[in-house]
């Protein structure tokens, strides 16, 4: 991932790659395994390129509810 500088301040900024509205089920999936990896709720979030409320209605399972067992049937293969 490149840094740039903000023009005025100097400041370092990461580089934003890939952003998305919503998650399909694979990403959901994906949510789960990383958080089973240890990652951080907020490095799941930019990780996916998506917000926090997308990432939560997942790990909450208002979206995609079976996604969480598809992700421990693919973690214990």
């Amino acid at each position: 991932m490149a840094i740039t500088k903000h023009a005025i301040t100097g400041v370092p900024l990461n580089d934003i790659t890939y952003k998305r509205k919503r998650l399909n089920q694979d990403e959901a999936v994906t949510v789960h395994i990383l958080a089973k990896e240890g990652n951080s709720f907020t490095d799941i979030v930019q990780r996916l390129g998506t917000n926090a409320n997308r990432v939560g209605e997942v790990r909450r399972g208002e979206v995609y509810p079976e996604s969480a067992k598809i992700a421990l049937n693919l973690l214990m293969k």
